[in-house]
């Protein structure tokens, strides 16, 4: 058993983003244009910079163990995301959000303009071999990157992404808090803006549909339609269990899946409370797994950083929705390898002892 209890990994740290200052309505020098189009689309979640920034050194080695320089970043826009393989929650959750919002540009035709790119701000334990178990599994032409962590911080630095490893526990674990914000690099291999966090499938779909015929880059059709971006959503199965007392309901249930090589899950679920007292969940555990907490996840000024709930109170007559990004259930060291369709019985315990069970399929759920 890991010594996760009691953890408490979020901290109050200060994360600013350079271009904080910036002129929405300025506009973004790109290509070899010298005057950009008047009028700036009024994008949902990006900010772009009046004149890119220089990234200076680029010397990173991708997945397949490659060596990745400022020529890799040229010809294409690049959305970078900092993250790291062993984040059970904001990273898969980002990661599967950027594959579906490529479905969705590649269905407007403006996806040959784009390539998603993970830097990994842990560096420690995500060397090549581990990256290019993790970042392929959320699409094949992602590309991870990885350097020492001297070179990945100061780079993250000059594109206002700030990280920082977290307490290390006995067992050598540890977690990284991190900005979530998705960075923009122009086909010149330069910063040029900010996509805010948090992150949603069709927000980032329009503003990269904008992006792409505001720059005059757009394959086929010079303007982009809003509805190209709308991606359909998967309701999964209301299949509820509720306990023989009927007190807590467990519904709407699903484990993300994830790459072989990582152990660490995160279950969501909604959870009812059908009496006139309120319930208070102070302890979960998983015979498929070494330990299982209530954890949350918080994105404030960008930084994402987790946390964990000593006792989540479900009120009277009310729910309580466990989401990515939000509060969750960490699922810790799995005994084997959860494929897509298999399944982790999930048992919690309320404060007054009770126990409350649910069988839970791993599936990729849509946003």
């Amino acid at each position: 058993m890991r010594p996760y209890k009691h953890r408490q990994i979020g901290k109050s740290y200060f994360l600013f983003i350079l271009i904080a200052v910036v002129a929405i309505g300025s506009g973004l020098l790109v290509q070899t244009s010298t005057k950009p189009p008047a009028e700036l689309p009024e994008f949902k979640k990006t900010i772009l910079l009046p004149t890119p920034k220089s990234l200076g050194e680029v010397n990173f080695t991708d997945h397949n163990s490659r060596p990745f320089t400022l020529e890799n970043l040229k010809g294409k826009w690049s959305i970078l995301f900092f993250a790291f393989t062993n984040c059970p929650d904001v990273c898969p959750t980002t990661m599967q959000t950027l594959s579906q919002v490529k479905a969705a540009a590649s269905e407007a035709g403006v996806w040959n303009n784009y390539q998603v790119i993970m830097v990994t701000v842990d560096p420690e334990r995500d060397d090549p071999e581990r990256l290019k178990s993790y970042v392929p599994y959320f699409d094949p032409e992602f590309i991870g990157l990885t350097a020492p962590v001297d070179y990945t911080t100061a780079f993250a630095k000059n594109v206002g992404i700030l990280f920082f490893k977290g307490e290390v526990l006995e067992n050598g674990g540890y977690d990284m808090d991190h900005g979530a914000s998705l960075i923009l690099l122009n086909p010149q291999g330069q910063y040029a803006g900010v996509m805010t966090a948090p992150h949603n499938v069709n927000e980032l779909s329009a503003d990269l549909i904008d992006l792409a015929s505001y720059a005059g880059v757009q394959a086929g059709n010079a303007k982009a339609s809003d509805d190209a971006a709308q991606t359909t959503s998967v309701a999964s199965s209301p299949q509820a269990q509720t306990d023989a007392l009927g007190a807590l309901t467990i519904s709407n249930a699903w484990i993300r899946p994830a790459p072989p090589t990582v152990s660490t899950m995160a279950a969501y679920f909604d959870l009812s409370n059908n009496t006139d007292q309120d319930i208070t969940i102070v302890g979960a555990s998983s015979p498929e797994f070494d330990e299982a907490m209530v954890h949350q996840t918080k994105v404030e000024d960008g930084l994402a950083t987790m946390s964990h709930i000593e006792g989540l109170l479900i009120p009277a007559k009310s729910s309580v929705t466990l989401t990515p990004l939000g509060t969750h259930l960490m699922l810790i060291d799995a005994d084997k390898p959860l494929a897509k369709g298999s399944s982790a019985t999930v048992t919690l315990t309320t404060a007054d002892g009770r126990s409350f069970s649910q069988k839970i399929e791993v599936k990729q759920k849509q946003n």
